[in-house]
C-alpha cells in the first residue's frame, strides 16, 4: 500500500478531529465511545487509532488546535502598523470554528477539556504550554497598546494579559453555563474599563 503523503495525512487527522469533536458536542466527552468517533470519521479502527490512540489523545489534539488558533489570531495583530480597538481584538478568537464559535456546545466543550486536564497528567502537559503561549502574545499586544498610548502602562503588560485571559475564559464558562452571552455588550464593557484614545502613529522599523 502506498504511503500517504504529508498533505493526505494531515488531511485524514483533521477529518478525525472533526468526527471527534462532533461526537464530543453531541454526546460530551465521556458519553463518547472510540467506536462511535470511528463511525464518525468514516474511517477504519486501524485506521483511526494510527493517528490516535486513546480519547485523551483526541481531546489533547483538539485542545491544542483551539489554543493554537487563539495564539494564531492574537499574533496577526501584532504586525499592522495600528492595532485594532481592544474589543475587537478580544472577541476576534469567537470568529473561529467549533470550538471557539462562540456556541453554548462549543463553550461546554473546551470546559469539559480543561476539566478533563485537571485530572489528567498528560493531557496538563501538553495544553499548558499553549496556554502560556496565549498569554505572551497577549502580553505583547498589551505591550503594542500601551506603546500607542490606548492602554495605560501603569501595570506590566504581563499583568493585564492575565485579565484579557481571564475575560475570555469567563465568559466561555458563562457561556457553557448560561448560554447568554452577547459579544456586543462583551465589546461595551471592554470599551468601558478601558477607553482608548486614538492610537499615535507606531513608529516604522528603518
Amino acid at each position: 500500500m502506498p504511503r500517504l503523503t504529508p498533505r493526505r495525512w494531515a488531511a485524514r487527522r483533521q477529518q478525525i478531529l472533526d468526527g471527534a469533536r462532533g461526537c464530543f458536542l453531541r454526546n460530551g466527552f465521556h458519553a463518547t465511545s472510540m467506536n462511535e468517533v470511528v463511525e464518525a470519521a468514516g474511517m477504519s479502527p486501524g485506521a483511526v487509532y494510527n493517528h490516535f490512540a486513546s480519547k485523551d489523545e483526541l481531546i489533547a489534539a483538539i485542545c491544542e488546535q483551539a489554543l493554537a488558533e487563539v495564539a494564531e489570531t492574537f499574533d496577526q495583530f501584532l504586525g499592522r502598523h495600528t492595532l485594532p480597538p481592544l474589543d475587537e481584538m478580544l472577541t476576534a478568537v469567537f470568529q473561529h470554528s467549533s470550538p471557539l464559535d462562540a456556541q453554548r456546545d462549543s463553550a461546554r466543550l473546551l470546559v469539559q477539556i480543561w476539566a478533563q486536564s485537571i485530572g489528567s497528567q498528560p493531557l496538563a502537559a501538553r495544553v499548558e504550554p499553549i496556554f502560556r503561549a496565549v498569554r505572551g502574545v497577549l502580553a505583547s499586544l498589551v505591550n503594542g497598546y500601551q506603546q500607542q498610548g490606548t492602554i495605560p502602562a501603569t501595570a506590566p503588560a504581563e499583568d493585564i494579559a492575565d485579565i484579557l485571559l481571564a475575560t475570555l475564559q469567563g465568559t466561555i464558562l458563562r457561556q457553557a453555563m448560561l448560554g447568554d452571552v452577547d459579544l456586543d455588550a462583551l465589546r461595551r464593557g471592554v470599551r468601558a474599563l478601558w477607553p482608548q484614545q486614538p492610537p499615535a502613529p507606531r513608529e516604522r522599523a528603518p
